[in-house]
């Protein structure tokens, strides 16, 4: 067999854009002229431009951008649901796609029915999707719910379904955009497993995921496109600290970046494993990065003192807002009494892109309306001072919000002078891959098996006498 399961040269795809539905009428009557020229009613937009790659067998590629990049008009046009404008694709052996949740299902049919639907229009025969219907059903694992009409499923449901007959029918590839998105975290797991094992088997994987973590996890290279142009094709590690230091990025940032690339294009490459990196090889920098501004800050009115600016450091004391994964850091907070301030204390809050509250700080460590609950000094009217919260390296890959405020206990009750809420944002990037457990990383030191032939709890303490 050939030794590459998909094969892209030149790939291109342009549409034409009518401003006004009669336009489509006059470019097919009169679309030329009395001399036989062309006559043009319409515009040209290029959402795929001269792409090429090869993905040898059992490989994964992931492909990454931001919305309207070219992913998706790039994996219908290998999987044959669109031809191209220009260039051609070679796909080897039995394709299997999931382009959009509910593809190539009928909504009145029942989950048994588009079953076999599906893998009939995939090549199995009756007896052969039969003879897969119990692993099938097992891995989609929707109980009851498979002899019911697919209209009536959950968005989950139906993704469970389409991959688990997409997964079982021995594709030699298997092309997946952005639908394990819709599916739970188990789920995803479960399907994640399931690649690898198709892996092993020799099966081809095309992923789309603006995750970059499973890009890092999952993959053997990454290609990254921007405005339908292949910009970088390579390590994943590389491609995805290049693509999360321009996601915020203008175009003409992304043009200035690739200047090199734009002179040489990316030209074919064959899929194969990286060789191993090094330690310092794995490790990714800190920078600053000017586009990363949150969009849902919120500022609330100001009783007399307020938060004037926040930013955030390496220990070291550069600025900087995307940091690798286990780097600690420092969240500075400016702050000005508008008028005398006593009796308050002063917090700030990590929260992930959920809006769930990681962790975060305040002063006094112990602030409350007890005694030594609050700040000692007295901060007259026209004073500026900051304060420093520092953290450990603890949160994991992804995008987080710094919030804070300045709370008064005067009369024993809890007001706020000025709060703020994703008032600035940082980014963790995942230089290598990271087995996330939990909210945050709280790991002081590596696990230590101890090895004994009798282990004893510890004897609890005695409470103090009074409790």
């Amino acid at each position: 067999m050939h030794a590459n399961a998909i094969e892209a040269n030149g790939l291109s795809k342009c549409y034409r854009i009518y401003n006004h539905p009669r336009d489509r009428l006059l470019q097919a009557v009169w679309g030329r002229d009395r001399r036989g020229r062309p006559k043009q009613f319409f515009r040209e937009f290029w959402a795929l431009q001269e792409v090429s790659f090869s993905l040898g067998r059992g490989q994964t590629l992931g492909v990454v951008g931001r919305n309207g990049s070219g992913k998706s008009t790039l994996l219908q046009l290998l999987c044959g649901t669109l031809q191209p404008s220009t260039g051609e694709v070679r796909m080897q052996g039995r394709i299997g796609a999931l382009l959009e949740l509910g593809s190539g299902f009928n909504p009145e049919f029942s989950g048994l029915e588009n079953v076999f639907l599906n893998a009939s229009l995939l090549g199995l025969s009756r007896a052969e999707t039969e003879a897969r219907l119990d692993r099938i059903l097992a891995f989609a694992d929707i109980g009851d719910f498979i002899h019911q009409p697919v209209k009536t499923y959950s968005s989950g449901m139906a993704v469970r379904l389409a991959f688990a007959v997409q997964a079982h029918i021995d594709p030699d590839v298997l092309v997946v955009d952005e639908a394990l998105a819709v599916g739970d975290e188990l789920f995803q797991k479960k399907c994640y497993s399931h690649l690898e094992r198709l892996k092993e088997c020799g099966t081809s994987v095309l992923l789309v995921t603006h995750s970059c973590p499973q890009i890092i996890q999952h993959c053997d290279q990454a290609l990254l496109l921007h405005k339908g142009k292949s910009r970088m094709l390579g390590e994943p590690a590389r491609i995805t600290v290049a693509y999360q230091r321009l996601i915020n990025a203008s175009d003409a940032e992304w043009d200035a970046a690739f200047a090199d690339e734009n002179a040489a294009p990316v030209t074919q490459a064959t899929i194969t494993p990286p060789p191993p990196k090094s330690a310092s090889e794995e490790s990714c920098d800190a920078w600053f990065d000017p586009n990363l501004i949150p969009q849902s800050s919120e500022i609330y009115p100001s009783h007399g003192g307020r938060i004037t600016d926040v930013w955030i450091e390496r220990e070291s004391g550069e600025r900087v807002n995307v940091l690798p994964f286990g780097e600690g850091f420092v969240a500075v907070f400016c702050y000005a009494a508008d008028q005398t301030l006593q009796q308050v204390a002063l917090a700030c809050h990590l929260a992930s892109h959920t809006g769930q509250r990681i962790s975060g700080q305040s002063l006094p460590e112990e602030a409350g309306p007890q005694a030594g609950g609050q700040i000692k000094e007295v901060l007259e009217a026209g004073s500026n001072w900051q304060v420093r919260f520092c953290f450990r390296g603890g949160l994991w890959p992804g995008l987080y919000f710094i919030g804070g405020g300045i709370l008064s206990y005067a009369g024993q009750e809890r007001s706020f002078v000025h709060r703020v809420v994703d008032f600035r944002a940082l980014r963790v990037l995942e230089g290598r891959p990271v087995q996330m457990i939990g909210a945050c990383s709280l790991q002081a030191s590596p696990a230590v098996m101890k090895v004994a032939p009798t282990l004893k709890p510890p004897v609890p303490r005695p409470a103090p006498a009074g409790t």
